[in-house]
């Protein structure tokens, strides 16, 4: 009897799991904005200097993009269905910029584009003093620059994506 009972508990919450449904779109929605706060943070020397010289801030980030990625590749498989059942404009031009995302911009990209960020701002701040501030600031300037591109084509990616599931209406 304990057995029957214990078993019927145990189907009975496997069967609530199963029902929760989780909103794809809520999901993106919150990783688009958890992505645009830190790409506002990455958009200068300091944000820069602290993912390079903070582990758990760098692992956070690291894991967020994974998340991203991990969440459009689910996407990814939703959009295809509705693209292949009414060939809807809309899912093919999301699809484009999933795809974008995920070769172009991929968590390693990332990471091999911060290793250069990290390196190169290592070796501003060890070839300049107190004598050389201007050339200091010029060179921070220069590199903010550069930096922004690619962290804006992140950004890009990530919010048109998001962007695109509202007007496909995935959660009716």
């Amino acid at each position: 009897m304990r057995r029957i009972t214990v078993l019927s508990l145990l189907l009975a919450g496997l069967t609530s799991i199963a029902q929760e449904k989780v909103s794809i779109v809520m999901v993106i929605d919150d990783l688009t904005v958890r992505w645009d706060q830190t790409a506002i943070e990455l958009k200068n020397y300091r944000g820069i200097h602290n993912f390079c010289d903070d582990d758990p801030y760098r692992e956070k980030t690291i894991e967020l993009l994974d998340q991203i990625h991990h969440w459009d590749t689910t996407l990814y498989f939703i959009v295809q269905e509705k693209f292949d059942t009414d060939k809807d404009e809309e899912a093919a031009e999301t699809l484009r910029d999933i795809e974008k995302l995920e070769t172009e911009y991929s968590t390693e990209n990332f990471k091999l584009f911060i290793q250069d960020e990290c390196a190169a701002l290592k070796v501003i701040e060890e070839h300049f003093d107190q004598q050389t501030v201007r050339k200091f600031e010029n060179e921070i300037k220069k590199f903010e620059r550069e930096s922004n591109k690619y962290i804006n084509s992140i950004t890009y990616r990530i919010d048109i994506i998001d962007e695109h599931i509202h007007h496909l209406k995935l959660d009716e």
